[in-house]
């Protein structure tokens, strides 16, 4: 008799138990759903639009967007390649900034919050006058390493990606590329920066490219672009939202 009372206690135990932790299980995505109180950013530092100390134009549009919903940034400096692979990995909630559609895996909101112009940067040769982005059909067009620029481009090119400005112009010179494409401010830096010889280079207007938050492919990253996308279809025509641009110095984007 004593057995089967013990038996039937640890029967009536493990049923409990089980129980328990089903609703245990059942509980956590309550929690998971919990509104968000922070937003975890990732960003290279880009030529005073995004500082290490986590000011500049663009953090502090993005701050004043989230806080609206009292939602916090939270940022890392990475190198660009390795925002882009934290947000792919599903370590941060989005990076700083990105083409639109630029990356497969990532979620990209309606609204942008900049505007980039892309020059394209090669050796003068007597008598020519860049034509457009039709003039780098099947040439060897070189930009920085995971901006992926071919998606932008209507005409087929022979792709190099390289590490830095500095050494796009060294190939320029070795003959090695016929253009390197990059983002006008970051072409200005890199010059004004290393006092760069210019003369036997010249400049000129490719295109536009929005810029806009990547966010991760996750149930936060779904919510955070909905916030983002919610907060910008009013904000972006207000004063406040200009009033951000005009203390930098930039240009309106819309």
């Amino acid at each position: 008799m004593r057995a089967c009372v013990e038996r039937d206690s640890r029967a009536l135990w493990s049923r409990r138990a089980l129980m328990a932790g089903m609703a245990s299980s059942l509980a956590w995505p309550v929690a998971a759903d919990a509104p968000a109180t922070d937003i975890h950013l990732v960003s290279d530092t880009w030529h005073g639009l995004t500082r290490k100390d986590g000011t500049g134009l663009y953090f502090d549009l993005i701050r004043a967007v989230y806080a609206q919903r009292k939602i916090k940034l939270r940022i890392t400096i990475y190198p660009y390649a390795r925002t882009v692979q934290a947000v792919r990995d599903k370590r941060a909630d989005a990076w700083v900034a990105s083409f639109l559609h630029e990356k497969d895996f990532a979620l990209y909101p309606r609204w942008h919050f900049d505007r980039n112009v892309q020059q394209a940067l090669f050796r003068k040769r007597p008598g020519y006058r860049f034509g457009g982005s039709g003039d780098l059909r099947d040439k060897r067009v070189a930009w920085l390493r995971d901006f992926g620029l071919d998606k932008y481009l209507n005409v087929p090119v022979k792709i190099v990606e390289v590490d830095t400005i500095q050494s796009a112009m060294q190939m320029l010179e070795a003959g090695r590329i016929d253009y390197f494409i990059g983002a006008q401010s970051d072409i200005a830096d890199d010059i004004k920066a290393r006092s760069a010889d210019m003369r036997d280079f010249e400049l000129a207007f490719v295109m536009h490219l929005g810029l806009y938050l990547a966010f991760a492919n996750t149930p936060r990253g779904e919510d955070l672009r909905r916030i983002w996308d919610e907060e910008m279809e009013g904000f972006h025509k207000s004063e406040a939202f200009k009033a951000i641009y005009k203390r930098a110095g930039a240009d309106y984007p819309y």
